[in-house]
């Protein structure tokens, strides 16, 4: 890979993953595909434009220029490609807790009938998503932390 199509890929990542790591820490805004059905019925609106489902593009393409990154550049010194690797993998961790652990949850706790005290299943439910939540935030977070270290590390001469 040449070193203009390496820098643009890599301003890409830094870009799309630093978005999706903001916004994981506010809870609703999770930038990847699925994020919508985590939010309460009450706050869907469909007679809103749907401008939010471009937004489901940012964690996929976080995840695809890292892989890009961390597969095709060349020239560079083992420090960087492991920095490159664990951030593309820390990425995969956001998209997958995502898609199999919190929307699965939140679509389960919206099933539930309403009720004046929830139930300990509930609560269980609730606690597990709170956890996986914390987990994919610390993977997002993480995963921008490498990029930018891995861009701060030496590039050796070729």
């Amino acid at each position: 890979m040449n070193r203009s199509l390496e820098s643009m890929l890599r301003f890409v990542n830094l870009t799309t993953s630093g978005l999706l790591a903001g916004s994981l820490g506010f809870g609703e805004a999770a930038l990847v595909p699925g994020w919508q059905n985590e939010l309460p019925r009450k706050r869907k609106t469909p007679e809103a434009p749907d401008s939010t489902t471009y937004f489901n593009a940012i964690g996929p393409v976080a995840l695809a220029s890292a892989i890009t990154i961390a597969v095709a550049s060349r020239g560079t010194n083992a420090t960087r490609r492991i920095l490159d690797a664990a951030s593309a993998l820390g990425l995969a961790g956001v998209l997958a807790t995502t898609v199999m652990v919190t929307v699965p949850i939140n679509k389960r706790l919206e099933a539930q009938p309403a009720a004046d005290y929830a139930s300990d299943h509930s609560v269980t439910m609730i606690r597990n998503w709170s956890r996986a939540h914390a987990v994919r935030t610390t993977l997002g977070v993480s995963a921008f932390l490498l990029a930018v270290a891995s861009n701060f590390a030496e590039r050796r001469q070729t």
